[in-house]
């Protein structure tokens, strides 16, 4: 049961996740709505490829961090574009985890953690970022697209 909500977790936060990354097309990604803050670019991109990281190394054990910078994608096109490309290769990824790898132990960080353990995590540190951009909408001026909570 556990593995079904994962796997159905991952699928629903990419097409929650992706009308809001749309939006970028309403502002200047080089925005900074807050001072000291990061380009809100920066924090998609960083949202984007974090999902790649999570999946690709459960699945293929390589953990290396994706480039991205906002140098290179520096249009909301270009970000989006990455984004669309990088989901389908989420959903791949998503896809060659099967049930017993949910409890299998990866070693490569600070602590052990399961399979299950890095989906979660990986959920966790995307949805505060979908947070962020969400509120860095607002400041900027624009009304966030609405995600259908269960409810």
């Amino acid at each position: 049961m556990i593995y079904k909500i994962l796997i159905d977790a991952i699928k629903r936060h990419l097409d929650e996740t992706l009308p809001l990354i749309e939006q970028l097309t309403e502002i200047n990604v080089m925005s900074t709505p807050i001072p000291d803050g990061r380009k809100i670019g920066e924090v998609v991109l960083h949202l984007v490829r974090s999902l790649e990281y999570y999946t690709k190394g459960i699945t293929t054990n390589q953990w290396d961090a994706l480039p991205y910078n906002i140098e290179t994608y520096d249009s909301a096109e270009s970000i989006i574009e990455l984004a669309k490309n990088v989901f389908e290769s989420v959903k791949v990824y998503t896809s060659l985890i099967s049930l017993s790898d949910i409890g299998r132990s990866i070693n490569s960080f600070n602590r052990p953690a399961t399979v299950a353990d890095l989906i979660l995590e990986m959920l966790e540190h995307s949805i505060h970022h979908r947070g962020q951009i969400t509120a860095y909408y607002r400041l900027l001026g624009i009304s966030p697209v609405f995600i259908p909570y269960i409810g």
